[in-house]
C-alpha cells in the first residue's frame, strides 16, 4: 500500500480512531495486536493518539470532491518535500504531521477535524440551524481534550466528556455560548460586548479574561475559577443581580441551596492544570477524585465500600496511566484494586473498562 492509500484508509477508519483514543484501556496483548494490524510502531501510534486527542471530530460528511482535494494537496506536498519514493519511505508519523497541515484548509475551520463516514459518532462536531442562525457544537471525546477557536478568536479547551455550543458567528452585539461539562477559556477582550457562558444553572459574564468553569451534571457544585481579568456571575430568576469574582478566587455555586461561596485558590493547577495534561488533587475527597479519573481515563470506577470516598487526599499526576494512579493511591489509603476482564460485544467492540476498588482490611498505611 502506498502513502496515499494508507492516508485515505486511516483518515476514514473509525476503528483506528477509536483504538487510538482508547489505547491505554487495552491489555498489553491487545495493544500489540493493534500495532500489528496497522503496521506501525508504538512510538508512531503514541503520536497518533496524542494527535487525535487534540482534534475534534465532526459529523458533517464531506463530499468525495473535498476528500480527493485534500488527498491531492497532501500528496502534492509530500512529493515537493520528499526524495523519490524508491529512496525514502514516508513514515506514518510524518504523514500525520502533513495531514494536519493540509486538512485545515479544505475544512475551513480553526481547528483540525478528521473526516468521519458515520454521522452517528457520539463525539465530535456538528451543526444545527434554526431560522437564519447556525449553531456549532463541539464535543471532547471521552478520555481526551479538545481545543476550539470561537468566531471572535477566543480560545476554549474542552475537558473529556464536555461540549460547547456557539453560533457560527457572533452578531447583534452578542457573544453567547453554552457549556456542558468543563472548559478553560481565554476570551478576547471586548468591554462593549461581554461574552455570556451559560451552564444551565449559572451564567458567567466575561469581559476579556482567563478562567475555568467546571459544570458537569453529576456534580452538586458549579465551580468558576478566575485566573486573570474580570467576570461576574448571574443566577436565573434573580433580577439580573451580578456577583463579582476576583482573580485568584473560585466561586462555588451550590445547585441545591443556590448559594455562592468564593474561596481563595491555593493551587491554581488544581482547577486549571487539566488543560496542560496535569491532574492535581488538593485536599479533595477520594469520591470526587474517582469521578475525575473516570472522565480522564474513560473508565468506570466503583467503590465497593462507599465510605472509601471520604478519604481526603493530595496528589499530582502528569504522565501516569490508570494502573499507576491506582497503585499510588493504594499506598496512601487501605484499598485493593480489581480489574475485571473487558467483555467483547456482539459487534466486536469491547465494553468500557471497569475498575473495582475495595477496602483492604489487612493493609496498614504508615
Amino acid at each position: 500500500m502506498d502513502a496515499k492509500e494508507k492516508y485515505t484508509q486511516l483518515l476514514s477508519d473509525e476503528d483506528f480512531q477509536d483504538a487510538a483514543r482508547d489505547f491505554e484501556n487495552f491489555s498489553k496483548e491487545e495493544q500489540k495486536a493493534i500495532l500489528r494490524k496497522y503496521t506501525i510502531t508504538e512510538k508512531e501510534f503514541e503520536y497518533a493518539k496524542k494527535f487525535l486527542a487534540g482534534v475534534s471530530f465532526r459529523h458533517e460528511k464531506l463530499n468525495q470532491e473535498e476528500i480527493n482535494y485534500a488527498v491531492k494537496r497532501l500528496m502534492g506536498q509530500v512529493a515537493a518535500t520528499s526524495v523519490p519514493a524508491k529512496e525514502r519511505k514516508l513514515s506514518f508519523m510524518e504523514l500525520l504531521l502533513r495531514v494536519a497541515a493540509v486538512l485545515s484548509v479544505p475544512l475551513l475551520l480553526s481547528t483540525f477535524y478528521f473526516y468521519q463516514k458515520s454521522i452517528s459518532q457520539e463525539t465530535g462536531y456538528y451543526t444545527s440551524t434554526s431560522g437564519e442562525q447556525t449553531t456549532n457544537t463541539f464535543q471532547a471525546p471521552a478520555g481526551a481534550k479538545t481545543q476550539v477557536v470561537l468566531p471572535d478568536g477566543s480560545l476554549v479547551w474542552l475537558n473529556s466528556g464536555s461540549s460547547l455550543s456557539c453560533p457560527a458567528r457572533f452578531s447583534g452585539g452578542k457573544r453567547e455560548v453554552k457549556l456542558k461539562g468543563e472548559a478553560y477559556f481565554e476570551v478576547v477582550k471586548d468591554e462593549k460586548t461581554p461574552m455570556l457562558v451559560s451552564t444551565g444553572h449559572l451564567t458567567v459574564k466575561v469581559y476579556g479574561t482567563k478562567f475555568n468553569i467546571n459544570a458537569f451534571a453529576d456534580n452538586g457544585l458549579v465551580e468558576t475559577t478566575l485566573v486573570e481579568g474580570k467576570v461576574t456571575l448571574l443566577l436565573p430568576r434573580e433580577n439580573k443581580k451580578e456577583y463579582v469574582l476576583e482573580p485568584g478566587f473560585t466561586a462555588f455555586f451550590n445547585k441545591a441551596n443556590r448559594k455562592i461561596e468564593a474561596v481563595k485558590v491555593e493551587k491554581m493547577d488544581a482547577f486549571t492544570g487539566w488543560k496542560d495534561g496535569k491532574l492535581l488533587f488538593h485536599n479533595q475527597q477520594f469520591g470526587d477524585i474517582v469521578k475525575r479519573l473516570e472522565r480522564w481515563y474513560n473508565v468506570n470506577i466503583s467503590l465497593a465500600d462507599p465510605s472509601l470516598g471520604n478519604y481526603t487526599l493530595y496528589a499530582t499526576f502528569v504522565d501516569e496511566n490508570i494502573e499507576q494512579v491506582m497503585e499510588i493511591f493504594s499506598n496512601s489509603i487501605p484499598i485493593s484494586i480489581d480489574y475485571p476482564k473487558r467483555i467483547k460485544q456482539a459487534d466486536g467492540t469491547y465494553s468500557k473498562r471497569e475498575i473495582v476498588i475495595k477496602r483492604d482490611f489487612n493493609k496498614k498505611i504508615n
